[in-house]
C-alpha cells in the first residue's frame, strides 16, 4: 500500500509577527509533530516533518496546516488534498495559503513524496 511522505514544511509568510506555531491534522486528528502541541516556524525557515500516511484507494487523501494560538481559536493555515487516481512518483511540492476574508494572508510549502 502506498504512503504520503511529508518531508519538510517551508514558511514564505508567516501569519503572526513572531514565530507560527504549527501542526497538522489528518482525519480531524492532530497527526504532527507527534510528541508536542505544535513546532515554532518562521520566514524562510523549514521543519523536517518526516509524516507517513498510507494512501486509501480509490478517493482522496486530506491535510490541514493549523497555527496553534493561546487564548483564541487555532488558525486554518490550508489545505492539501491528493488525488490517489493522479499519483506520481517523485518529489513534489505544494503551496498552502491562507486567505479567508479579515484574515493576514500566510503561506507555507509543503515538500513530499508517494512511497511504498
Amino acid at each position: 500500500m502506498p504512503y504520503l511522505k511529508v518531508n519538510s514544511i517551508t514558511c514564505e509568510v508567516a501569519e503572526e509577527s513572531d514565530k507560527d506555531e504549527i501542526y497538522l491534522i489528518h482525519k480531524g486528528k492532530k497527526v504532527w509533530p507527534p510528541n508536542q502541541k505544535y513546532l515554532k516556524i518562521d520566514v524562510d525557515e523549514v521543519l523536517n516533518i518526516g509524516l507517513k500516511v498510507k494512501i486509501q484507494k480509490p478517493g482522496s487523501l486530506h491535510l490541514e496546516l493549523w497555527e496553534y494560538d493561546l487564548g483564541s481559536k487555532d488558525d486554518h493555515l490550508g489545505d492539501f488534498h491528493l488525488e490517489v487516481s493522479k499519483l506520481e512518483p517523485g518529489h513534489h511540492t505544494e503551496l498552502l495559503i491562507r486567505n479567508e476574508k479579515g484574515a493576514k494572508q500566510a503561506s507555507y510549502y509543503m515538500n513530499w513524496e508517494v512511497t511504498d
